[in-house]
């Protein structure tokens, strides 16, 4: 699948098969002119698809990721389980790679059942007492002002 994919986007780069799903209210405000909705470019999806799969993963296995990253001090990833675009074991590996240049440096990853690639703008339907991506970010946000103030 992933060969013909690649294939098709060399020939018909513009067009959507079998690609992600963008909705217009997903990347921009509903009066934006920059809106996109339908089918990913083939191209598109192929670039991503390459940067989640291969270079990501290699980049990691090469060291790549701890010299880049090298000096962060911390580190907080907000990720869906369900994410048809990022896949997890990736951002796994990724987030274990990087290294904090403080041992008071808080790492956090956080995976949020239930959520796609646009959980800041999805809203997880099972169940209203889940904390949303929202509530997790304010609390690392929160927890950060307050060290700066201690």
């Amino acid at each position: 699948v992933v060969a013909a994919l690649k294939a098709l986007s060399f020939f018909l780069p513009s067009h959507g098969v079998l690609t992600p799903i963008e909705h217009p209210t997903y990347a921009c405000p509903p009066n934006s002119r920059r809106n996109y909705s339908g089918r990913w470019p083939l191209s598109t999806s192929s670039m991503l698809l390459d940067l989640t799969a291969n270079r990501v993963p290699n980049d990691v296995v090469s060291g790549n990721v701890q010299q880049t990253m090298e000096g962060i001090p911390s580190l907080f990833v907000l990720m869906g389980d369900k994410d048809e675009i990022v896949p997890l074991q990736s951002v796994l590996d990724w987030f274990d790679a990087v290294p904090l240049s403080s041992d008071n440096g808080e790492k956090i990853l956080t995976v949020l059942k239930g959520a796609g690639h646009g959980f800041f703008h999805e809203r997880l339907k099972e169940n209203k007492k889940k904390k949303t991506a929202f509530d997790h970010l304010f609390e690392y946000l929160n927890r950060c002002a307050k060290k700066d103030f201690e």
